[in-house]
């Protein structure tokens, strides 16, 4: 043996989350960017969670309420390229506000967040305080389950009432 090991390195690329995205928008502001990110990372951008977010930043909520009336006419690119090109440029702490009231959410309805929304656990988590805040939010729960076929019998499950 000649002691060395045929090793290969694995190369894994780290898909693009809402945080890679929220970060592109406010501190890096690359014009390019949505040009240079691939159909997976763009899959990742909800306009949704990037306005829920950006609406956290006080000084920003009327400029956030204005964009989102327009949700339907914008493309993700569009809406990227809004923000960043309007927005100061510099590393934000987004203070998300989470429910009060910490609830149990089963893990089987988390990993169908995870694979929705391509995000970790944490993440996902954050997705489902965001979307239990407004009605429509609570209408994209609905069709993310019905989307991954979970019957509804099964959303009685939830610590929340989607129907």
């Amino acid at each position: 043996m000649s002691g060395k090991r045929d090793m290969k390195k694995s190369s894994i690329i780290k898909k693009k989350g809402l945080f890679d995205h929220l970060n592109q928008i406010t501190a890096v502001q690359s014009p390019n960017y949505w040009d240079k990110i691939s159909e997976e990372d763009k899959k990742t951008y909800s306009t949704y969670m990037i306005n829920r977010f950006l609406s956290m930043k006080m000084e920003w909520v009327d400029f956030v309420n204005e964009i989102q009336k327009h949700w339907n006419e914008l493309s993700p690119k569009e809406h990227y390229k809004i923000y960043s090109s309007v927005l100061p440029k510099g590393k934000k702490y987004l203070k998300y506000i989470k429910r009060k009231n910490e609830m149990k959410l089963p893990r089987w309805f988390l990993d169908v967040i995870v694979k929705n929304y391509e995000c970790s656990l944490r993440e996902a988590d954050d997705y489902v305080d965001t979307l239990l805040m407004t009605a429509q939010g609570v209408l994209e729960i609905r069709e993310v389950l019905t989307k991954y076929g979970i019957d509804p019998i099964r959303w009685k499950e939830l610590p929340f009432n989607i129907e």
